[in-house]
């Protein structure tokens, strides 16, 4: 017997199942906020975070347990791998939130999680031999996990971007015939819609790691293991999840950067993502994250066009890499930031001044 998706497949029922899945992420986000003062998983402020009050945190219960109710009804053993694995990073995401883990903790995890869905046959086909295919594809998904960690810095901004890309990716798959897929897809957007009704600004609730952490595993992971990023030309194949995913890996490029270029360990939270330097010129938290949320959309429409038109490849790539150039530029200029360039040479000349006042 088939999963529900397959045997009803397009139809009214899945329809339902999806506005299921939004209402019932909605009703448990709703019952977590009030029921926060029992269950005491608040966010303090920190100087490190952009939010001034305390708030309810760990919103990814409502989005998993969402998301959870509805595959088991609609996609049972779909996946299995995928599923297992975001689920356990749902587990350590909750944990992290109440214990903070070291980085190095949190690398270990993911990379572990990213092994044993490799190991179940998600290995995307960058190149000839399958050693390096591996470790492309198990660095992909920790990479994009990563990404969507880093980029839960503002309110609504994560689920946002969730939601664009799963939008844009359920569409081209449904285009294509493949149904199951795009459902899966739209019930991970509806659940992140419910979830959001509550985390726009001002937000009632935080997602926290245990939302973010599988959100960005479980959309890295499906990326390689649906069928449309194999179609074609390999270049093209691999350019599309790439552009899919431009705003979350500009944004973890752009900060990993700058922290190196200033002295400043990469892991280290901040104030200094793209939706933070935004907002240092005076825009508002709603027009920061539709701005990006509008980028990521920019991003998902390019690589469905190269997807759809191999021979646009370099004009939308190199279109966008000037794009994304010229705004990490001005992104890292910003006054009120320090300039990568001034910092490395002031770490130079206090090397040297202590050089010369060892030898004297």
């Amino acid at each position: 017997m088939g999963s529900f998706a397959e045997t009803h497949p397009g139809g009214y029922g899945v329809e339902m199942l999806i506005l299921f899945t939004g209402i019932l992420s909605a009703l448990l986000t709703r019952l977590q906020i009030r029921a926060d003062p029992w269950l005491g998983l608040t966010a303090p402020p920190r100087a490190d975070r952009w939010h001034s009050v305390p708030t309810p945190s760990s919103g990814g219960l409502a989005i998993f347990l969402s998301c959870a109710a509805t595959y088991w009804l609609a996609f049972p053993g779909r996946y299995p791998r995928i599923a297992w694995a975001v689920a356990a990073l749902w587990i350590f995401g909750f944990l992290d939130d109440r214990l903070r883990f070291r980085p190095a903790l949190k690398l270990a995890v993911q990379v572990t999680a990213a092994g044993f869905v490799v190991l179940g046959g998600v290995v995307f086909p960058a190149t000839p031999w399958y050693l390096p295919n591996v470790a492309l594809s198990m660095f992909w998904m920790v990479m994009i996990t990563n990404a969507f960690n880093l980029i839960d810095n503002m309110d609504g901004l994560c689920a946002g971007v969730v939601i664009v890309i799963c939008l844009f990716r359920s569409w081209l798959l449904a285009s294509q015939g493949y149904r199951a897929d795009a459902d899966l897809c739209a019930i991970l957007a509806a659940a992140f819609a419910g979830f959001l009704v509550f985390n726009y600004h001002p937000a009632r609730i935080f997602m926290g790691d245990c939302g973010s952490l599988p959100a960005g595993f479980a959309l890295g992971a499906l990326t390689l293991a649906g069928p449309a990023p194999h179609k074609g030309l390999l270049l093209t194949g691999f350019l599309y999840p790439a552009l899919t995913f431009a705003y979350p890996i500009f944004d973890t490029a752009l900060v990993s950067a700058l922290r190196k270029l200033t002295g400043r360990p990469i892991s280290r939270g901040g104030r200094d993502h793209s939706s933070h330097r935004l907002a240092s010129q005076g825009l508002n938290q709603r027009q920061v994250v539709w701005i990006l949320w509008l980028l990521t959309a920019f991003g998902s429409s390019l690589g469905i066009m190269i997807h759809w038109m191999p021979d646009a490849l370099f004009a939308a790539g190199g279109l966008l890499l000037v794009l994304l150039g010229t705004f990490a530029l001005s992104l890292a200029t910003l006054p009120g930031y320090p300039r990568p360039e001034l910092s490395r040479f002031r770490r130079r000349d206090v090397a040297a001044g202590g050089s010369r006042q060892a030898c004297a």
